[in-house]
This record gives C-alpha cells, structure tokens and sequence, in this order.
C-alpha cells in the first residue's frame, strides 16, 4: 500500500499534484518526439500566423468603427430628408422662416452626408477590405503550414493517455478499460449492487476500476423528473365610468386594464447527476449519509462559531439518546466537536462501526479535506449503506468523462500541450477529491476483499450499464420517437447473446407536444369576469423501441475511427448494413437495416 494515501490531502499537494503534471508533460513532450516534427519550426509559423491575424484583427476593429460611421451618417440622411420633406411642408403653407430653415438645414445635413459616405468612408472601407482580405489570406497560408505541420503529432493522439497517467501516478487506482461482468457480478452478488432498472434515469457516462481490490463506479446519468411551468397570458379589456363634478356636470372617463392569468401545467424536465460509488466491506452494518456544507468557505472565526453552535446539537441528540427507549437511537458524540459537526453524520446508526471507521487520524484528515480549498473543500455529499458508498460532488457536475483524444488537435504544438495538460490534470483532480473521502479512511485502504470465485461464464457478454452508456452513445436519434420533442430517457433490455455478442432492446422515453389554448375566468377593474386566453403546451408521453447489438472489438476510439474511415474494417461496417453506430470503451453499438446479427460478419474485425 501506498503510504502517502493514508492522508490523501497533503499527498496531492506534496506529491501526486506535481507527479501527475511531470508525468502529462514527459508523456506530451514523448509523443512531440515520436511524430518527429519540429517544434521550434512549428512556433516560427505559428507566431508568422499571430502576428498575421493580429493586423487582421486591427483592420476588422477599423473597418467597424467606419462601418459604424457610415451607419451614423446614414441616420443623419434621413433626418435630413425629414427636414427636407417638413420644409417644403412648412413653404406651402407659407410658413417662409421655419419652412426655409428647414430646408436648408435637410440639404446640407443630406448632402455633406452623402459627401461623406462616398467621397472618404466608402473608398477608405473599400481599401480597408480589400487589405484585410490579402492579410487574412497571407494568414492562411500560415495557418495552413502549421496544420500541416502538426498533422504528425496530432495522429499520436489516443484516448488510453489519460488512464495510462492515471495508472503511472497512482498505481494502487485501477481503471477499467469498461464495465465488464466480472465487475458486475462482484458489485451485485457481493455488495449488493442493483441494476439500473429506472426508467427516468439513463446511463450517459461510465467508469469503473478498483482500490486494492475494492471496486467503484463513477456514473453519470441523464435524470427525468415531471414537474410544473406557470404559463401566463394577457387580455386588454375597456370600459367607461361616468361621474358629476361639482358644477354639476357629466363627464366620462374611459379605463384601460391589461388582465393577466397564469396557469401551472406538468412539463417534464431533464438533467445529470453524476456520483461514486465505492464497495468495501469494512463496516458492513453502518448506515449514515452528510451534505455538503462548504466549511471551506468559512473564516476561522466563523468556523469556531459553527462548531460552537454545532457542539450544542451534539449535546442534545446524546441526552435524547440517554432517554429515548428506542434501542435504535444511540448517537453518542465522537468527543471530537470539530469533526462531528463539520462531517455531519447525525443519523448513524452504529457508533461502534463509525469510530472503527473514523478513526483519528481518518478525522484530521476529513477535517483537512473539509476546510482546505487545495481541492474543491466541502462540496461533496456521501452515503454509507452497509457495504457501498457513495459520493455525490458540486465539481464532478462539470468533470468531463470522455477522454475524445480529438480535443487535443492544434496547430499549434504549444497549444495542443496546453490542452492536454488543462484536461488530464483536471481529469486527475476531479477523480481523486471523488475518491478523497474514502481515501481519508486508513481502514478502507487497510481491508482487502476476500477472494471471489468469478463464474466461468455468464448469460451476457455486456453490463446493463455499459449497454445504457452506449446507446446513449450510439445517439437518441437511432431510438427516440420520430415524433419527439424533448430528450429522450433511453433503458436497454437484454435479449439473447451471439457468442461474443449481445443482442439488446433499447426502449426511448420522451414527449410529444401539443400547443393548447385556455381561458382563464379573471375579475377586471369593470367588476365583471373575463376569459383571458393563455397559451401552454401539453407534453404527451411517447415509447419507442429499437434493437441493437454490441460487440467488443478491443480497439481504442482513435483506432476504431480511423479504420472505419478507409481500408477493410470501413468495407465490413458497410457489409453489416449499419444504420447508426456508436463506439466507446473498445464496444461497438449499432442498429442494422435488417436487424440482423453482426456477431460473424465483426468475429476477426481486431485482426484485420
């Protein structure tokens, strides 16, 4: 075991912080070597180019600013031509003073103008283009070369980089290539570990692996909930009142009133989620579960106030639980304030497993963890049931899962570097404060699983997970409803396996729309009641179902895309009759013209 882990914090700011970015740099700097380009040659073309694009940037804030004159001076033309058009007006009616002003004052506004627009904004904008033109294609040109010149390095790009630096950095985290049964099956019949059987939630995101033998999964997924929108609409209405004044007479007076009404109607509504969840068998029969309550964010002064304040909620719960006859109830303080309030776990229900787990030194770390902004401080939420774990946090809502190695590409070597560090250190750090509060534990690194005896075979070749995350990949579009309207929530069923493949049905839900029309009875200022019309629409449920099949090729996404855009494996996707198509995590999803089975036509696809 690693011992740096046993107080994870201070290790990704003495070490793994620092490791990971050497380790990214040397792998970049590797593959710069390797594709054989000049990268001195590369920065002279690339800062020809910025220094090109640069006066081209200049001449496009020029040519804005007279093309903003030129608007100026148009408006002025036609102020003039309302003057012209009032003097004339006001000579007819022998107004001579205020129609000759007027006059005069519209053809000269008019003409020096005009004299303007042609005689030095137009000939400058049309010098101005022209120059901008040639610059922009002399940075073209440049543009073009670097592209060119880059084109060897950005072949070397692979999705598999950020998890072989995962892998140098912290051997002990295992990433798996996918979510494969042996994962599966040790989660489910061990841990206990379900299926994703919700029809509002879908998996879009997936990423699996292990710490010393304990497996986690990292899932993300696209979440359906029905819930309400207030539409609203409008209806002018008038009437007249009529009064005496004191002279005695009558008057009417006219009202207007703009009624409005709202009415609140289900619509559905779409977003991700994203936790961890981590199996271990320490502690199997503790159950508790805290929020996120950014103690980071506090002063130190603020922060004694909180525990202060906190240590009295302590207090009472522990003399509730001296009184209470529920034998269920026995929160006892952990006689560490600090940890207690700021971690929160008030509703343990086993204070003897809690502090085999939270041990001293698993306290000063969770508290470090929890008031030190290194990483993203107190932002995550966790719940312990039995033997899983799971961690939901405010960053891994904006943690980018796919590893597309195409977001590397540039012209620019530099840049490219850039990109590549910004991503894979980022990566890193969203995983590893994920992992953070399990890894602040000493007694989940120290307690190894027992051996599992795996199956020698199983009925299906791919997790329902995996199956989740790769029609979602394959795209909506190949299953959703053609009359659909909102996102659709897809869940896959399981049919038959093909040898080494599955055969899959994948179900779409979504929502048709219809506009409707109410109207809303509403008292107006007149005392009577109005119909106000307010426009809403109905979301109308709908299914789809479609059938795919997958199959593991085991080649990387760089490799697969590339085969499938020439040579032999694009001969034998266009031989499947593949209507839509989706890779990732070395499986292929796809839907077939004729949904038939794809398992001998892709059997050698790896070889070839």
């Amino acid at each position: 075991m690693d011992d740096k882990l046993l107080e994870p914090l201070e290790a990704y700011k003495r070490s793994y912080r620092s490791e990971f970015e050497k380790n990214a740099a040397e792998y970049f700097d590797g593959l710069a070597e390797r594709s054989g380009i000049s990268l001195e040659a590369n920065r002279k073309t690339v800062a020809s180019y910025d220094a090109k694009m640069k006066k081209v940037n200049e001449l496009d804030k020029r040519l804005s600013r007279n093309k903003g004159a030129r608007t100026f001076l148009i408006i002025l033309i036609v102020v003039g031509a309302i003057l012209l058009f009032f003097g004339i007006g006001g000579l007819l009616q022998e107004s001579y003073l205020t129609g000759g002003l007027c006059l005069a004052g519209g053809v000269v506004l008019a003409a020096v103008s005009l004299g303007v627009i042609f005689g030095k904004i137009g000939p400058a904008l049309k010098r101005m283009e022209a120059e901008r033109d040639k610059r922009k294609a002399e940075a073209d040109k440049y543009l073009k070369e670097a592209w060119a010149q880059m084109g060897p390095l950005n072949a070397l790009f692979d999705d598999r980089a950020t998890r072989e630096l995962l892998k140098k950095t912290v051997p002990l985290i295992e990433i798996d290539e996918n979510f494969n049964m042996r994962r599966y099956d040790h989660l489910c019949t061990k841990y206990g570990f379900g299926e994703p059987l919700d029809p509002n939630r879908s998996t879009i995101g997936i990423l699996t692996g292990e710490i010393l033998g304990n497996p986690f999964v990292v899932d993300r997924e696209l979440v359906h909930t029905l819930g309400t929108f207030t539409y609203s609409g409008s209806l002018l209405i008038t009437w007249t009142t009529s009064y005496t004044d004191s002279d005695g007479h009558t008057h009417i007076q006219h009202h207007l009133q703009t009624l409005v009404a709202t009415l609140s109607r289900p619509k559905p509504y779409y977003s991700e989620q994203t936790r961890l969840i981590y199996a271990n068998d320490a502690a199997p029969d503790l159950h508790f579960s805290r929020k996120a309550g950014h103690a980071e964010r506090l002063s130190d002064k603020s922060r004694e106030k909180t525990v202060k304040t906190g240590s009295k909620k302590i207090k009472k719960l522990q003399e509730k639980a001296m009184t209470d006859d529920d034998p269920t109830t026995n929160f006892t303080g952990m006689g560490n304030s600090e940890f207690d309030v700021l971690f929160g776990a008030f509703d343990r229900d086993n204070e003897v497993q809690f502090r085999l787990l939270f041990t001293p030194l698993a306290q000063k770390n969770m508290i470090s963890l929890l008031t030190d902004p290194a990483g993203y401080g107190d932002d995550f939420a966790m719940r312990k049931s039995g033997c899983l774990n799971f961690v939901s946090s405010e960053h891994s809502a904006s943690w980018d899962l796919d590893t597309d190695y195409r977001r590397y590409y540039s012209y620019s070597a530099d840049i490219a570097k850039r990109k590549f560090m910004d991503f894979n250190c980022a990566y890193f750090k969203s995983l590893y404060f994920d992992l953070a509060p399990l890894l602040s534990i000493p007694l989940y690194q120290q307690h190894k699983p027992q051996e599992y005896l795996y199956p020698e075979s199983y009925p299906r070749n791919f997790t329902p997970y995996e199956s989740e995350y790769l029609a979602n990949r394959t795209g909506a579009q190949a299953f959703c409803h053609p009359e659909s309207a909102t996102p659709s929530v897809l869940k896959t069923e399981f049919l038959e396996r093909e040898g080494k493949s599955d055969r899959i049905r994948v179900t779409a839900y979504s929502y048709r729309t219809e506009d409707r029309l109410d109207f809303v009875p509403t008292l107006g200022g007149d005392g009577n009641m109005h119909a106000v019309p307010v426009h809403w629409v109905e979301y109308i449920p709908i299914v789809n179902t479609a059938m795919a099949h997958l199959k593991e090729l085991g080649l990387s996404e760089k490799e697969f895309d590339e085969g499938a855009a020439s040579g032999s494996l694009k001969d034998v996707l266009l031989g499947c009759g593949i209507l839509s198509r989706g890779y990732g995590h070395g499986i292929l999803c796809c839907t077939t013209a004729d949904d038939s089975s794809i398992e001998n036509k892709l059997n050698d696809i790896s070889k070839k």
